[in-house]
């Protein structure tokens, strides 16, 4: 009979919140271990994350440095291309005035005008006229 004494409702109520109380502080514990574990696989993964970024952040500046040395050489090579178009242009000039006086002199040799010749090759009057002169039939 003194142990029943012991065991009084209030002992008993104080014995449970006891384990209750140990229960869920273990649980708590378990839980943050488990959650810290997380968090550091977590930390980890940002971490790669981050490397990751830094590396694909260092190719991008590569890629525009390359990108801009590129446009450069585009450039230059426009610069070149526009260069030899002209230098084409007056090749091409000049071979057309060249022909265009050739014609003149078989126009001139053969008793054309100075009109008819500037006419048919576009040469100036003044030109044709000198063609004429030189060139021309003689008359007399």
């Amino acid at each position: 009979e003194g142990s029943m004494e012991f065991l009084t409702p209030t002992v008993i109520l104080v014995i449970l919140l006891l384990v209750i109380t140990v229960g869920l502080w273990l649980q708590f514990a378990l839980l943050r271990t488990r959650l810290s574990g997380r968090l550091g696989r977590l930390e980890e993964r940002l971490g790669e994350a981050e490397q990751v970024l830094d590396l694909q952040l260092k190719r991008m500046s590569e890629v525009k440095d390359q990108n801009d040395i590129l446009i450069e050489g585009t450039n230059a090579t426009k610069i070149i291309m526009e260069a030899l178009h002209r230098d084409v242009n007056r090749l091409a000039d000049g071979v057309r005035g060249e022909v265009g006086m050739s014609k003149a002199i078989e126009l001139a040799r053969a008793g054309a005008a100075k009109e008819g010749i500037a006419d048919e090759t576009g040469i100036s009057i003044a030109e044709a006229e000198a063609i004429v002169t030189f060139h021309g039939k003689k008359r007399g």
